[in-house]
């Protein structure tokens, strides 16, 4: 089980970072479900020796009333250590938990406990039929594992039906704001068919292109590719918040857009970078 989970998190974190190819995005996908299962099959063998201190807390969370359910979660989530995270998995499961209410606090819980388990134990979270489960489950993965995060965060933005889930998972990409949000960013400024999204994309790359100067040329293809004014405007405001001026080669080629107010906040940010750097 380990060998499965540890190639499925290389497969994820390579291409999160670009190192596997494009193409091969699709071939990623079922990984989240791959990993939920092995996640599972953990969790069914620790209840087989489960701690004495713990085991009180876990069988509360086949209580039938849910507001015992979720004091449980709780009292796990108080308890700590990655057991205690682990066993999470009752709550955070739909086959086993039935109430929404019950498995977003599961998630509430293990962004709080933290680490490589609970991140583990969040992605079952992500494939929930529940739109709001789907988007704590993405709100915790950031304070659960950070970098480590990502990969999972970014797999939601690449397919998740919802827009408002996609939409958030871009927004937490932007607060982890690393290199390894740079690819699945820039999925989700070229292939998101929600404007909004692509705006929210944008302003997320500009504020990694703070730290990371490769960002820029994401920006620039994104800007080359995008129709909507509103979106390249986003961009070309993005392009200025890139460190090294690295971005005002791709700022000369909005100065010549079409529309003219795009035209307009092209010139004022190219000023304000050459004021600025």
């Amino acid at each position: 089980m380990i060998e499965r989970m540890t190639k499925a998190l290389l497969m994820l974190s390579l291409f999160s970072i670009g190192v596997l190819p494009a193409e091969d995005a699709e071939a990623i996908t079922p990984y989240l479900d791959s990993l939920a299962t092995v996640t599972l099959a953990d969790y069914a063998a620790q209840v087989q020796q489960i701690s004495p201190e713990l085991k009180p807390l876990h069988d509360q969370l086949s209580d039938r009333e849910a507001a015992v359910r979720m004091q449980a979660v709780q009292g796990l989530a108080l308890a700590g250590g990655d057991e205690a995270a682990l066993l999470l998995a009752r709550a955070m499961s739909q086959t086993l938990e039935r109430e929404p209410a019950v498995r977003m606090e599961a998630a509430k819980s293990l962004g709080e406990l933290g680490g490589r388990r609970a991140l583990e134990v969040l992605g079952i979270g992500l494939t929930d039929s529940e739109i709001g489960v789907r988007k704590q489950a993405i709100r915790e993965l950031r304070w659960a594992g950070t970098v480590f995060a990502v990969p999972y965060i970014g797999i939601s933005v690449q397919s998740d039906p919802s827009d408002a889930v996609r939409l958030e998972a871009v927004r937490m990409l932007r607060k982890i704001g690393t290199q390894f949000s740079v690819q699945w960013l820039s999925e989700a400024m070229f292939n998101d068919a929600s404007l909004s999204i692509r705006r929210a994309a944008a302003d997320a790359m500009g504020e990694v292109g703070k730290k990371e100067i490769q960002a820029a040329d994401f920006l620039g293809r994104a800007y080359d590719n995008e129709r909507d004014s509103g979106v390249r405007l986003e961009i070309v405001s993005a392009l200025g918040l890139v460190r090294n001026k690295a971005g005002l080669q791709h700022l000369e080629r909005a100065m010549l857009d079409n529309d003219p107010a795009v035209r307009v906040r092209a010139t004022q940010v190219y000023g304000r970078v050459l004021g600025l750097q």
